[in-house]
């Protein structure tokens, strides 16, 4: 099989950040509901890559039981980054990634980012990080998972046997799934896979390229 580009999703992924962000939440639900911590921590582990304003809605049904409004959400949504901003500018690659950016930069094979997070967000962490030449585009939030890798395929004329999708969670795995995309897990650890047993899984992305 020839690979002409490969996909990523980026928290868990490319950033070791799934953590910060899920404290994140804690942090802002702590003072108002303080049994949400534990809530929280399971529900951001079984529903990663899952927009941050769609999961603070789930969460002020659950907690409140009411709807956002709009402008809740935006405040919301400056809050959470001035929560995580800094965090994230120093979380720590997933072993593998930044090499694995590097090597497929080297062989003229494009790479994507598929993200949960807003696009304008990775592309600015992106670039504080200095890899942003290392990456042809991103796709974030708002938008599904599947949408935005339906759209990126279009955009960018590529067939669903000439690319590879990676990510953590079993958002990335079933947006891979409806798309027809072969997928590739990264987990740390392979007792606690989230993806069905016949997933092929990896804890450094290097090793395949």
């Amino acid at each position: 099989m020839t690979i002409k580009a490969a996909i990523f999703d980026w928290d868990g992924t490319i950033t070791d950040s799934n953590l910060i962000k899920t404290e994140a939440f804690i942090e802002l639900f702590k003072d108002s509901c303080p049994e949400a911590a534990e809530y929280i921590r399971a529900y951001q582990q079984n529903k990663g890559g899952i927009s941050r304003f769609e999961k603070y809605r789930h969460y002020i049904r659950h907690f409140f039981h009411h709807e956002v409004s709009e402008n809740e959400l935006s405040r919301f949504g400056q809050r959470y980054t001035e929560l995580c901003r800094n965090k994230l500018l120093q979380a720590p690659f997933i072993s593998g990634a930044l090499e694995t950016l590097q090597d497929l930069k080297q062989k003229n094979i494009p790479a994507f980012i598929v993200t949960g997070s807003p696009a304008d967000e990775i592309h600015f962490l992106a670039n504080a990080r200095g890899i942003s030449s290392l990456i042809k585009d991103i796709y974030g939030s708002p938008g599904s998972k599947d949408i935005l890798l339906a759209t990126l395929m279009q955009e960018h004329k590529l067939l669903p046997q000439e690319v590879l999708f990676f990510g953590d969670a079993l958002t990335d795995y079933n947006a891979a799934k409806i798309n027809k995309i072969p997928f590739i897990g990264i987990i740390q650890d392979p007792q606690h896979s989230p993806f069905p047993p016949d997933t092929m899984v990896v804890k450094r992305i290097s090793i395949l390229f």
